[in-house]
């Protein structure tokens, strides 16, 4: 009896060690999405910085007369720093969406809590009612 109490003990505080585990884990990770959040932001203000640029260089082009603005050198330069800003913003959020699948996968992987042992019953040499 007394080493059944001893494993059933063992066995709650390993459930609950890992259950905290994988909660700090995933604290750390949603951490890891907040500061990406914050690069997102930065990213954001920089491609609107950009675009501005893009379209001022399109003015300026078509004030010179320019017939196709987009086949300048000053358009084609300020349209790839755009995209570039771009794609690091896409690529924030391909790992935020890969942080996001191991916090589902942590938990999903984790076994499921064991039920109570139900308590032994009282057999006919057991103890009677009334």
């Amino acid at each position: 009896m007394n080493a059944d109490v001893k494993n059933q003990a063992a066995g709650v505080l390993k459930a609950v060690w890992g259950c905290a585990k994988r909660f700090a884990v995933n604290t750390l990770r949603r951490t890891l999405i907040l500061g990406r959040y914050t690069l997102i932001c930065g990213q954001q203000q920089r491609l609107r910085r950009a675009q501005r640029r893009l379209g001022g260089a399109v003015l300026q082009a078509l004030a010179q007369g320019e017939v196709n603005p987009m086949l300048t050198e000053g358009v084609k330069d300020a349209l790839g720093k755009a995209r570039v800003i771009q794609a690091g913003k896409d690529k924030q959020y391909q790992a935020i969406e890969g942080i996001r699948e191991k916090i589902r996968t942590a938990w999903a992987s984790a076994p499921p809590p064991r039920a109570a042992a139900p308590p032994p019953e009282e057999g006919p040499s057991g103890p009677e009612g009334n």
